[in-house]
């Protein structure tokens, strides 16, 4: 791919789901070149008319799959080095596998220091890093066997969650386990040792799964934030414990705060999710997680108005920085499709009636989480990746 003049770096989108459309569109629609690879022939991203080369590596083996997508990195980076965005875990563990060689041919929303993104991404070490940084968590322990659970000085229930990735969600179903007992967070670890995954054993916060906020935000290569924005959870799946069906722009000072000093502690550059829970017990928000990367829901940040986008792109195409934004603008994103199945399981348990359910439909700006009326193709892929998550 070539440049089409200033600011025109050519960009490469790996992964095709909701955040990755969303880059797509948001870059495409400037005028720079865009490919996208995707590792699933299910991502109705990489469907989008705004790529100009797309590949999908569907490979069970992961060498070879690996190998296959830094080949075509080489081709696209033949001309000169291009912007890499891994939109979701298993790309980011991708580009770590292979960091010196993807470094040698792109740029990313990443640091440079493969460490800094460990330490966030880890959750064991998450709660480390958080105490180095002085921000409130849950307390948190590695669940390496049953006699370390057995001996933890916490109270139940408890959150049996990975330690890493997003592979846990897709073979149970579920991001974490609910143990009211030691003997069910036992069982729960024991299953997840069994299926080759490792766990923390966390302590839940009570009530917290209403108030879940979240700083979505750009770190330049200045280590500056150049682009914030905080909102919350309003419905999400699997309920209580699930990713975003209706997302919402909700500032809160404490918790983009709270973000940005984690953040800054870990040394940490490009894109970043950090997610809290609103604990009513001291009305502190509590570290849960961080994701080394765009969130689901990053299409709300990437409008005409404000574009995280093309302030990420122009970083890391060498451009000089402009002052940090900050979205401010009372908008919602909806996945439609998703948000209507949250919606019927908490109307037949009594959580919602038609008023609030309509509510964020009703509601301007909104941002769709996949069609647009200018690349209608992705829209119609999602029916078949709905489709396979169901199955």
């Amino acid at each position: 791919m070539k440049a089409t003049g200033p600011g025109g770096r050519p960009t490469v989108v790996l992964g095709g789901l909701w955040a990755g459309l969303a880059l797509t569109r948001a870059l495409g629609r400037r005028g720079v070149p865009v490919a996208g690879i995707s590792l699933h022939g299910s991502d109705f991203g990489i469907r989008s008319r705004y790529l100009r080369r797309r590949l999908v590596v569907d490979e069970a083996d992961t060498a070879r799959r690996d190998e296959r997508v830094l080949a075509e990195l080489r081709r696209l980076a033949a001309g000169g080095r291009v912007v890499l965005v891994p939109e979701r875990d298993e790309h980011v563990e991708l580009v770590l596998r292979h960091w010196d060689e993807v470094r040698r041919l792109a740029d990313m929303p990443l640091p440079d220091d493969p460490d800094a993104t460990m330490r966030l991404r880890r959750k064991e070490r998450l709660a480390e890093e958080a105490v180095r940084a002085g921000v409130p968590a849950p307390r948190t322990l590695l669940a390496d066997t049953e006699a370390t659970i057995r001996a933890a000085d916490l109270r139940p229930p408890f959150l049996v969650k990975p330690v890493e990735g997003q592979d846990f969600a897709l073979a149970f179903g579920r991001k974490v386990v609910v143990a009211d007992t030691v003997d069910s967070a036992v069982a729960a670890w024991a299953e997840a040792a069994d299926r080759g995954f490792g766990t923390i054993l966390q302590e839940l916060i009570p009530a917290s799964t209403e108030r879940i906020h979240s700083l979505f935000t750009y770190i330049g290569r200045s280590g500056r934030p150049l682009a914030d924005v905080v909102g919350r959870k309003v419905r999400q799946g699997p309920l209580g414990f699930g990713t975003a069906a209706v997302f919402e722009v909700q500032f809160d000072e404490r918790v983009r705060d709270a973000g940005h000093r984690l953040l800054a502690s870990a040394g940490y550059r490009g894109f970043a999710q950090v997610e809290f829970a609103y604990d009513r017990r001291d009305e502190a928000y509590k570290l849960l997680e961080v994701n080394t990367r765009m969130p689901q829901w990053a299409g709300l940040a990437m409008t005409g108005d404000f574009d995280i986008a093309r302030i990420a792109h122009d970083d890391l195409s060498g451009l000089p920085e402009q002052p940090c934004r900050t979205l401010t603008a009372d908008a919602r994103w909806i996945f439609m499709a998703k948000d209507v199945w949250v919606s019927m399981q908490m109307a037949r348990r009594g959580e919602l009636g038609p008023s609030a359910f309509l509510a964020p439909y009703l509601h301007r700006p909104r941002v769709r989480a996949v069609f647009a009326v200018d690349d209608p193709m992705p829209a119609a892929a999602s029916i078949s990746y709905l489709r396979s998550r169901v199955a």
